[in-house]
């Protein structure tokens, strides 16, 4: 049995799904014993990886994991060192992994949950403000329907005034013609006398 513990180094080498990938390719290349944790080392990201197993399937894995990542990692460096100590078993392994994937969903549920109510509330006031503009709309309409019967009634008393005062005016208008017409004949008649 062969124990090696390999420091994997770079810009993202955390938060990006490292210890599952570990676990995973672990499992596929028979390793049964594995843990994997994430350090902070003088502002560098680094997961440590524990591998216990027979010689061949260790030295295996150790080469993998020196030239695979992870889709979104950032890797630098691999260091390789022999490990003397206990190695969790790969399903314990993979239960941690699960609890602690559970813990950190907790917090985002709540805070999702906390983030709908918000939005919730915030629909509610967008709600009662289209009621209000509803409300407004509503009276709106109700003035231009009111504007539209007084232009209507216009309309009607300008076709009335119009009708009045054309009538009228005809009448003015016939009675000033016979009345030019009088004068002439009453004009002629005073040239016939006095001519």
């Amino acid at each position: 049995m062969k124990s090696v513990e390999l420091a994997i180094k770079g810009g993202k080498v955390v938060d990006v799904g490292y210890r599952p990938y570990l676990l995973l390719n672990a499992m596929y290349q028979g390793i049964q014993n594995i843990f994997a944790f994430n350090v902070g080392e003088k502002g560098e990201e680094m997961v440590i990886v524990r591998i216990k197993g027979e010689d061949e399937a260790v030295t295996q894995y150790a080469d993998f994991l020196k030239s695979n990542f992870p889709k979104h990692a950032d890797v630098e460096e691999i260091i390789e060192r022999r490990f003397e100590g206990p190695v969790m078993e790969a399903d314990k392994f993979l239960q941690l992994l699960q609890f602690e994937q559970i813990n950190k969903a907790i917090p985002a549920i709540i805070s999702i949950d906390k983030k709908q109510d918000i939005m919730i509330e915030k629909q509610d006031v967008m709600i009662g403000k289209q009621d209000v503009m509803i409300e407004k709309q509503d009276s709106a309409l109700g003035i231009l329907d009111g504007v539209r019967e007084d232009t209507s009634a216009i309309r009607n008393d300008i076709s009335a005034l119009r009708k009045d005062t054309s009538e009228t005016l005809y009448e003015k208008y016939d009675q000033l013609s016979r009345e030019i017409t009088e004068i002439k004949a009453t004009l002629s008649e005073i040239k016939a006398k006095v001519a």
